[in-house]
């Protein structure tokens, strides 16, 4: 889901828009003529403040923005803290439960076991009452905890939130209705995923319409398409670039690649490449030989100034001027 800020600097409007994504932090920023956009890899275990504020600072973002962004992610970390809470009482709950659920049946047996003996010895039949009288006050004593156990969690189930159920009826409903067949770009695919990403419940990742050969899964996006396009795309699940059919071989290997990338940046707090290399080429040598990778891909990578973040399009060469003295 993006989260929007804006601020008015006398006839400069600010504006920064954020997306929190599984891998990365996605950032659009815009004051007046001045636009950055940037995709920060999260690859350290830092916060979400840490990670933005070197962007802040290189981008001169003003102080009332960083102030409200602060807010906003202060606030929602409380949320978190308040599920954290939420679980907390739940388990004491749980185990408070637990103790009545035991305590029931032992004073359940308990009073069982006393009535058989009070009848054993007077009709002298013992042990048989005795007996028989245990096993019904451990029966009844686990009925009874059963039946208190099943309300109990019956009813915080009722007050959990349904937007996952209602998420997943839409995907069965989906799964279910026939669509028709559409032609559609590389783009307006691009489009309808962002627009399917933003209206996901908070910790569903857009990935879930990713398919084990990285294939997209277009009855999910049926209703933002109109239809079902007449030709397949793929997705990486790392960098989340799209490829048409002519190039779904490399979505595998540049998940494959970004994986052994992130890991080898965050032993070696360094890239995997030649220190003077202009275009920033992957050394699948280094990776290979450090048992990052397993073997070396077909297609070359490069490293991208986002992070860490891979491509497979190859950087343009800066032009450098030659002054003559």
């Amino acid at each position: 889901m993006r989260h929007k800020f804006t601020k008015y600097l006398g006839r400069v409007t600010e504006n920064l828009e954020l997306g929190f994504e599984e891998k990365f932090i996605y950032v659009h920023y815009t004051k007046g003529e001045i636009e950055k956009t940037a995709c920060i890899l999260k690859n350290n275990n830092k916060t979400k403040a840490e990670y933005l504020e070197p962007f802040f600072e290189e981008n001169k973002v003003s102080e009332d923005m960083k102030k409200e962004v602060r807010n906003f992610l202060n606030n929602e970390k409380n949320f978190n803290n308040e599920h954290w809470s939420e679980f907390t009482n739940f388990l004491m709950k749980t185990l408070s439960l637990n103790m009545v659920f035991g305590l029931t049946i032992a004073l359940t047996v308990f009073g069982f076991y006393k009535l058989g003996t009070y009848f054993d010895h007077r009709y002298g039949v013992e042990p048989w009452l005795t007996v028989i009288f245990t096993f019904g006050g451990l029966g009844l004593g686990g009925l009874t905890g059963y039946v208190m156990v099943q309300k109990y969690f019956k009813k915080s189930v009722d007050k959990n939130p349904k937007t996952d159920n209602q998420f997943q009826s839409q995907r069965q409903v989906n799964d279910k209705t026939e669509y028709p067949v559409v032609d559609v770009t590389i783009d307006q695919v691009r489009k309808a995923i962002r627009q399917f990403s933003d209206n996901l419940p908070k910790g569903v990742y857009r990935t879930i319409i990713v398919q084990d050969d990285n294939s997209i899964d277009f009855k999910q996006l049926a209703t933002i398409l109109s239809g079902i396009p007449s030709k397949k795309f793929y997705m990486s699940k790392e960098t989340y670039d799209l490829f048409e059919e002519k190039d779904k071989k490399i979505p595998p290997e540049m998940d494959m690649v970004q994986k052994a990338v992130d890991l080898y940046v965050k032993e070696r707090k360094e890239y995997p490449m030649l220190q003077f290399d202009p275009q920033r080429r992957v050394n699948y040598y280094q990776l290979v030989q450090e048992k990052y990778l397993k073997s070396t891909p077909d297609t070359q990578f490069y490293i991208t100034e986002m992070d860490g973040l891979i491509t497979h399009i190859r950087p343009e060469k800066k032009k450098v001027e030659n002054s003559s003295h």
